[in-house]
C-alpha cells in the first residue's frame, strides 16, 4: 500500500495575510546558511540543541525547536497535537530553565500535512535553526532530536526513506516515538529537512516529519494581521447532534446510555466492553476515493482524524501515530471505529 498518498492538503497555505516570516527578523548572530561540508552526528547535536525545546501542554507532552526571534520575542514551530488545542505550553530548554508560552498559531491537524503550531515565548532564546529550502534526497543522513518517552534532548539517526505526496512529507527509519513529535529532523548540512510528526503503529522504520517546505509555507501563510496581531485557523464549530433513542445496544458492544446532547461515546477502559457518553466538535473534512473524513476534538483538547474506507478499514492519527483498525455504522447512524488500543463512537454531523 502506498502510505499518504491519499491524503489531501486540505489546509490553504495561502491565507492572504501579511507574512509573519517578514516580521521575524534575527536577532544576534546565527547560521543562515546550511553548511556545505557535512556534519557528524556529533557535530549535529550539539549546533542544534540549543535551538530544541521540550514543549508541555495539559494532555500532551513533544517538542519545538526555534524558528527566528525579535528583539524582544522567540518563536518555535511545533505540531498542532503537541499543544493539543492549549492556548499556553510550558518550555523546556536544553539549560534546565522553563518558560511560559503561547500558541499564536494553529493549522489544526486536519491532515498530516497541516499538523503544525508556533509558539512565542518572551526574551531571546536558543538558536534557531534553519529550514532548508529543498527536499533530501532519498538515502540521505538524517538525524531526530527530541523527547521520546519523555527521554529528553535525545538523538537517534536514519536515512531518508522516501518523499511522500510530492515531497510534503518524508519518510524516515531514524526512531521516532511520543515526545519526538515537533522536533527537528535535520540531514548532514546542519539545516531542518522536516518536523517529526507521526509513526505507523505496529511497525518498525516507518516514520515521518513534514517538510521544511511546509514548515516554511505554514510560517509564511498562516499568520497575520500585522505585527503582533496573530491570526489562528479557525476552530472547530460544535456540531449539536439530533436526539438519539441508542437502546445501549450497537452491533457488536454496549454502549452506556447517552444524553441528548452527547456525540461521541470512549471505551471506559482498555479491553472494557463499556463506553462512556461525551460532549464532542465533530468537522467533516474532504477525502478522495470514497473515503470519508472527520476531525474529532474531545472534551480535553485531543484530536483524532478519522478515515472511514468503504472496505470498512479506517485509518486514524491520534497523539502523533497512525492507528488502523475497523469501522462500522450502527441503526442509530453512529458510526463505530474498533483500534488496536481502543474503541469509539461518534455521531456524524447531519
Amino acid at each position: 500500500m502506498v502510505l499518504l498518498t491519499l491524503f489531501p492538503l486540505v489546509l490553504s497555505l495561502s491565507t492572504g495575510c501579511r507574512s509573519r516570516v517578514v516580521q521575524l527578523q534575527t536577532a544576534g548572530a546565527q547560521p543562515s546558511t546550511c553548511s556545505t561540508q557535512p556534519l557528524t552526528a556529533e557535530a549535529l547535536f550539539e549546533g542544534a540543541k540549543p535551538g530544541v525545546a521540550v514543549v508541555r501542554s495539559n494532555s500532551m507532552e513533544g517538542s519545538a525547536f526555534v524558528v527566528s526571534h525579535t528583539q524582544s520575542a522567540t518563536f518555535l514551530v511545533t505540531n498542532s497535537h503537541v499543544v493539543a488545542g492549549s492556548t499556553s505550553v510550558t518550555l523546556k530548554w536544553s539549560d534546565g530553565n522553563q518558560q511560559e508560552a503561547s500558541v499564536v498559531g494553529n493549522a489544526g491537524a486536519a491532515s498530516p500535512q497541516a499538523d503544525l503550531a508556533l509558539i512565542q515565548v518572551q526574551g531571546v532564546r536558543g538558536r534557531a535553526l534553519v529550514l532548508k529550502s529543498t527536499p533530501p534526497n532519498v538515502g540521505a543522513d538524517v538525524v531526530a532530536i527530541g523527547a521520546p518517552q519523555g527521554l529528553e534532548f535525545s538523538l537517534t539517526r536514519g536515512v531518508v526513506s522516501s518523499l511522500r505526496d510530492n515531497g510534503q512529507i518524508i519518510q524516515i527509519d531514524a526512531p521516532i516515538n511520543p515526545g519526538n513529535s515537533g522536533g527537528p529532523i535535520l540531514d548532514n548540512s546542519g539545516c531542518v529537512v522536516g518536523i517529526a510528526t507521526f509513526k505507523l503503529d505496529q511497525s518498525e522504520g516507518l516514520n515521518f516529519a513534514v517538510s521544511s517546505t511546509l514548515i516554511e509555507s505554514f510560517l509564511r501563510s498562516s499568520i497575520g494581521g500585522g505585527a503582533g496581531s496573530p491570526v489562528t485557523s479557525s476552530p472547530l464549530t460544535a456540531v449539536t447532534p439530533p436526539p438519539t433513542n441508542r437502546s445501549g445496544n450497537s452491533p457488536s458492544m454496549p454502549f452506556s446510555s447517552p444524553t441528548t446532547s452527547t456525540n461521541c461515546w470512549f471505551q471506559e477502559s482498555q479491553g472494557s466492553t463499556q463506553l462512556s457518553p461525551a460532549n464532542c466538535q465533530i468537522a467533516v473534512q474532504s477525502a478522495p476515493e470514497g473515503r470519508l473524513a472527520f476531525l474529532l476534538l474531545d472534551s480535553r483538547g485531543s484530536k483524532r482524524m478519522i478515515y472511514l474506507k468503504p472496505d470498512k478499514t479506517a485509518e486514524v492519527y491520534y497523539g502523533g501515530q497512525r492507528l488502523d483498525g475497523e469501522w462500522l455504522k450502527d441503526q442509530d447512524g453512529d458510526f463505530q471505529v474498533e483500534l488496536p488500543s481502543e474503541v469509539f463512537a461518534f455521531t456524524p454531523p447531519a
